[in-house]
């Protein structure tokens, strides 16, 4: 009932709080230059991406304090971007050191498996089975880890707690609401596959590859104009989505 009440409450709140838009379109209106040079100039591109992506790294967690405080805000009444400048900056520091202790735990993991796969592949016999054990032993792990885990920035924002105090608050919350997580994560997933098959369809117009599947090629005009519905649609979802979790956590934790 909770995951269900919550999917109803969430168009109320971007309906009240339109604001939450705006930094989601902003970021992939900047992942724009990447799309369209994709086509023109590949290896300007992917120098665009990296350099993107370390940008990212750095603004990601400033956006997401903001707007899951302007989403828990929105759920209530009206909210405003003065409230995602206001957020964004008082939990930057808690989302940052809980985004950077995730990425260690995931690289980490991520060593492990790869080592595993490799010594699975060119071993034999027992030791080749006993590595590939370890290697879906370290994908439970991860899936566990990000299962347990995913409400961490909720729990900053909205509750107040410290990074490490946040990864415990969000175990607890989905350990005690385990059906209603495994629901939210489906509609989760089934929203955001309609939304990504669509992105990535336009997305594909502006690749290279766009004439092996029989697509047109683009001018620039065009090109822009498909890119920035591709932005239209991404900040739509990430807002629809990320708003939808907040709900979600404010009914598992009344």
């Amino acid at each position: 009932m909770g995951v269900l009440q919550a999917l109803q409450r969430t168009p109320g709140a971007l309906k009240r709080a339109p604001g939450l838009l705006v930094p989601q379109l902003i970021v992939f209106v900047l992942l724009l230059p990447q799309l369209l040079l994709q086509s023109a100039a590949p290896l300007l591109s992917s120098l665009v991406s990296l350099g993107v992506s370390g940008i990212f790294l750095v603004v990601t967690p400033f956006i997401q304090g903001g707007m899951f405080g302007m989403a828990d805000e929105a759920l209530r009444g009206r909210s405003s971007l003065s409230r995602f400048f206001t957020d964004g900056k008082s939990n930057y520091v808690q989302l940052l050191l809980a985004y950077v202790l995730l990425l260690v735990v995931n690289g980490v993991l991520g060593v492990v498996a790869v080592f595993a796969g490799v010594g699975a592949l060119l071993g034999h016999g027992t030791a080749g089975l006993v590595l590939l054990a370890v290697v879906a032993v370290v994908g439970l792990l991860y899936l566990l880890v990000t299962f347990f885990v995913q409400f961490y920035g909720q729990a900053i924002v909205v509750d107040g707690e410290s990074a490490i105090a946040a990864f415990a608050r969000s175990y607890r919350v989905v350990r005690a609401n385990l059906l209603g997580t495994i629901g939210y994560l489906v509609i989760a997933v089934l929203v955001g596959g309609v939304a990504g098959g669509l992105y990535g369809g336009l997305s594909v117009l502006a690749t290279p590859e766009a004439a092996a599947y029989g697509l047109p090629s683009l001018s620039i005009p065009l090109l822009v104009v498909v890119g920035l519905l591709a932005a239209v649609v991404g900040s739509v979802v990430s807002a629809f989505s990320l708003t939808f979790s907040v709900a979600v956590y404010d009914e598992f934790t009344v």
